[in-house]
């Protein structure tokens, strides 16, 4: 029996390896977008990320990413604001559905989420201050599109809890990448 998968896994490594690569398997990836939280004290805001990558087979690559968020909101009459910033460290990997020149993808993440949060409420002439911060294992799930070394997504990130708010929000960025095209 161990003979039997150690053959089974080394036919499948040789099947991997021998297949021939179209694409550079380094590259890096930047970008900025808008970021709507499912929050109802948060109005929006902007987030930023950083991934550099590995291209596996030309069909699925593997990444860390380090992505900022930052939103923000006042509520309805004036008397209080609420902003949230968080940064998220993930382990990602994507899988493009084609080789051509135009390649959509889907993709997920997982990893730690650090999020800071501040409230301010204006009453009765006192102003009181909540702040709150904490770390929380989540979620990312992406689909998107490649195209002339530019990419676009959309991003579903899952952040958990804090308090007994559920941190969440859906993303659409804008970005660039270095390496990864047509050997």
């Amino acid at each position: 029996m161990k003979k039997l998968l150690f053959v089974a896994v080394l036919i499948c490594g040789v099947a991997l390896s021998a297949q021939s690569q179209e694409f550079k398997p380094f590259r890096f990836d930047a970008g900025i977008g808008y970021g709507l939280p499912f929050a109802k004290s948060l109005d929006g805001g902007v987030q930023f990320y950083l991934e550099p990558k590995y291209e596996i087979v030309d069909q699925i690559a593997v990444g860390l990413r380090w992505e900022g968020s930052l939103f923000a909101g006042v509520g309805a009459e004036g008397e209080s604001a609420d902003v949230k910033l968080s940064s998220a460290y993930l382990l990602t990997g994507d899988y493009y559905l084609t080789n051509n020149k135009f390649r959509p993808f889907v993709g997920l993440g997982l990893g730690l989420y650090s999020i800071a949060g501040a409230s301010v409420s204006v009453g009765d002439e006192e102003v009181s201050v909540d702040d709150k911060a904490k770390n929380n294992f989540g979620a990312l799930l992406r689909a998107g599109f490649d195209i002339s070394h530019f990419r676009f997504a959309v991003s579903y990130n899952y952040g958990g809890k804090m308090g007994d708010e559920t941190y969440h929000f859906l993303g659409v960025t804008i970005g660039f990448y270095l390496g990864g095209g047509k050997n």
